[in-house]
């Protein structure tokens, strides 16, 4: 079994007729969703796919009042009801789970592709249908919680089922629902007057449900219910008119996403059962879109969060598992645990009266591993009414224990102003070094602004300060400190942030398949060449290119205060994780199979995660000192780099010293040494002396307080026959150093054995 980033890829894969830069933005911001399942990293995939595709005539604009206020009601208003779970992230998981359904299942696809083969149909028409059936097919849920909210405040006074209870029904609904000419060029709608009717004819069209009790059945998705609101259809209702009134036109593929959203709730789970007095389950060959929503929409059930307090105390599976091929879908759901504590009522004997009882609230551990096991049944016997295909569908769950989220912050979600803050920052580089507004950049270059405003709460950690709009006892930050310079001790954030978004930048250009270079003559070539001279250590960068990432770092307090809704900025009284710096050091040639050799560094370093914001530091030199910042980088780590002599001549010494001793050091080799020393947040030089390899190990193993060292066991000769010294700040010298000079223990130190 897989997760679900790793089937992405495959779709991926395939060509799609849109900007492939475009497209590499999109791919990058699902993958980095369903690795976080963060709401900000939501919102790039929702940013992403409007951009592409401007399903409203235009971007991301058109559509983000409707997706922010989902997103702001169901999270301040969720939690008043009993049972409500979050539907913006959800969303956009039913999104990535219908893409890795399609690039898999060759049964499904072959199902779409044909179905729509008059219309050209490929993958580049399944994203844009299945993205916007997927994406939006939530958005009227704030018609919902409404209704919901106050049926729950009725059934407290009033008690549920009672007739004199009053409920939610919505009124002036005719602007909404008529159509008045604005569906064009499809005589099949010709006599058709609202869109109920319009939903009506094309729900009979692909399903064959009757006329008459479907229109009657669409007129009380509104009127009159007082049990039950359904948001499938107010989110097709909302839709419809969305993609009117940009004059978007009105085609078979367009009736199928909005029929597809109306049935994907409870109107063909309740409505046209209870009309047609059977199940009627969603045959995938009548309607593909309208089958995958369904079952999708069904099968996302984890990582959800939950705001109802019956919700809360549900077992949440917290990921999944997928295995997904040809006519077959296993899908494991993985819980933190089958207990959780549950309080009961008891009656016990009263101490002062034995004729008397009293009831007692008790606290126990309830197992849910057979309520999950029946669920599971149910939960198959459910899917299968509601839809009818070919795909073969099995459940399975297991217990596994869940490891805190990493950047689990505290400052206050503002993710929904990301588009505010991402202007603003571009608005202040473009006054310093100019170039086109914000609209006019590539989706990349507006991406990496939203990147960086979605990056505040995470620097803001790093210097012990968050961001929120309560008053709070907390000191408060209204600038960054910049030291003066005098005293190397003095705090210094301004130069400490300004590290860290540079190499937030670096990581970004890597990812988005970047490389260093200096061989292009302006801005468009570099863009063209996808190459930049400034994917290098901060410490290498010029002054006038420091600027750029100081300035974001200065714009940061006021663009939270300008934009934040009113947020202040504290800083904890105390640091959230002690800092442990370890020293990395081995052999300069070791195995080229070195996975093993990861794996067993990454568990140390892993350890010691849990407890510390761990630091690490290497001399970078190839071999073991690039694998150990290799692997530290990889989980997040911060590295630090120590260098015997300057940047450029090091890079150079390390080329020749391959060379002379006749090991493989190609262009590759260098571009990933160049990119690994990129992204390390300081590169310090030693002063130059005769013995700067070791100047550079002594000052390493000076600051840190453990070490991990690749070697062989052989303890090297430090003289020669004279006396004189010989094989300094090698990998067992290191080791001597950590011991006798550092102090360090062997608990401190840990060596894994690896051969030259």
């Amino acid at each position: 079994m897989a997760t679900l980033e790793q089937f992405i890829g495959d779709f991926f894969a395939a060509e799609i007729n849109k900007d492939k830069s475009d497209i590499a933005c999109l791919k990058r911001a699902l993958l980095q969703f369903c690795k976080t399942g963060k709401k900000a990293d939501a919102f790039s995939v929702y940013y992403c796919f409007c951009e592409i595709f401007e399903v409203l005539g235009s971007g991301y604009g058109s559509m983000n009042r409707l997706l922010e206020f989902l997103y702001d009601h169901e999270n301040h208003m969720g939690e008043l009801l009993t049972k409500h779970r979050d539907h913006y992230s959800h969303s956009v998981y039913v999104f990535a789970l219908g893409l890795a359904i399609f690039a898999k299942d060759e049964s499904y696809r072959k199902v779409f592709l044909d179905f729509y083969k008059t219309k050209n149909a490929d993958a580049t028409t399944f994203l844009r249908l299945w993205g916007l059936t997927a994406l939006f097919h939530d958005i009227g849920y704030p018609f919902q919680l409404a209704h919901e909210q106050i049926k729950a405040y009725a059934h407290c006074l009033w008690g549920e089922d009672n007739p004199i209870a009053p409920f939610i029904a919505y009124e002036n609904m005719d602007e909404l629902l008529t159509l008045g000419g604005r569906i064009k060029n499809e005589s099949r709608f010709d006599a058709v007057q609202t869109v109920d009717e319009m939903l009506a004819y094309a729900i009979n069209y692909r399903l064959g449900y009757p006329l008459d009790k479907l229109r009657s059945k669409l007129v009380e998705r509104y009127k009159h219910q007082s049990r039950y609101m359904d948001h499938g259809y107010f989110s097709a209702v909302l839709l419809f008119n969305r993609l009117a009134e940009a004059n978007t036109p009105f085609t078979d593929e367009i009736a199928d996403v909005l029929t597809a959203i109306t049935l994907h709730n409870n109107f063909n789970r309740y409505d046209i059962k209870e009309a047609l007095k059977k199940n009627v389950a969603i045959p995938e060959s009548k309607h593909p879109l309208a089958y995958l929503l369904v079952l999708c929409d069904e099968l996302q059930d984890w990582d959800r969060t939950a705001f109802g307090y019956v919700s809360k105390k549900d077992p949440l599976a917290w990921k999944v598992e997928l295995s997904i091929e040809n006519g077959k879908i296993d899908i494991c759901y993985v819980f933190d645990s089958f207990k959780v504590m549950d309080t009961e009522e008891i009656e016990i004997d009263d101490p002062e009266n034995k004729d008397k009882k009293i009831t007692e609230i008790k606290e126990t551990e309830r197992d849910n591993k057979n309520y999950v096991k029946f669920a599971q049944g149910k939960f198959l016997g459910d899917i299968k009414e509601l839809v009818d295909g070919k795909t073969a569908l099995t459940v399975t769950v297991r217990e596994q224990s869940k490891a805190k989220k990493g950047k689990a912050f505290v400052s206050t979600d503002n993710f929904i102003n990301l588009c505010d803050f991402a202007q603003a920052i571009h608005k202040s580089y473009q006054s310093v070094w100019g170039g086109p507004n914000f609209d006019e950049m590539d989706l990349e270059f507006r991406l990496s602004n939203i990147e960086q405003a979605k990056s505040y709460s995470d620097k803001l950690e790093l210097i012990n300060c968050f961001y929120s709009d309560k008053e709070l006892d907390y000191p408060v930050v209204n600038a960054f400190s910049e030291g003066d310079g005098s005293n190397v001790y003095a705090r210094n954030d301004l130069e400490f942030l300004a590290r860290e978004e540079h190499l937030r930048w670096v990581r970004e250009k890597l990812a988005a398949g970047w490389k260093y270079g200096t061989d292009y003559a302006n801005r468009e070539e570099r863009n063209e060449k996808r190459i930049h001279k400034d994917i290098v250590p901060y410490d290498v960068l010029s002054a006038d290119d420091r600027k750029k990432d100081e300035l974001m770092i200065k714009n940061m307090i006021p663009f939270l205060y300008h934009f934040g809704h009113g947020v202040r900025i504290y800083r904890y009284r105390g640091g959230r994780k002690p800092v442990l710096d370890i020293a990395g050091c081995g052999h300069r040639t070791i195995p080229k199979n070195n996975e093993h050799l990861k794996e067993q560094i990454k568990a140390i370093l892993r350890e010691y995660q849990k407890d510390y914001l761990v630091i690490v530091h290497t001399n970078f030199a190839y071999g073991a000192d690039q694998l150990i910042a290799e692997c530290a980088n990889e989980l997040g780590i911060t590295i630090k780099a120590t260098l015997p002599m300057p940047y450029e001549e090091y890079i150079q010494a390390v080329k020749n010293d391959a060379a002379r001793y006749h090991y493989s050091f190609t262009a590759d080799d260098e571009y990933r040494m160049r990119h690994l020393l990129a992204q390390a947040v300081t590169c310090n030089v030693v002063p130059d002396s005769e013995f700067r390899y070791l100047e550079a190990a002594k000052y390493t193993i000076s600051r840190c307080k453990k070490l991990i060292a690749l070697w062989d066991g052989v303890e090297t000769v430090l003289e020669d026959k004279f006396g004189n010294p010989m094989n300094r700040g090698g990998t067992w010298h290191t080791i001597c150093l950590a011991k006798n000079s550092r102090g360090l223990t062997d608990d401190d130190i840990h060596i894994i054995k690896c051969n030259r």
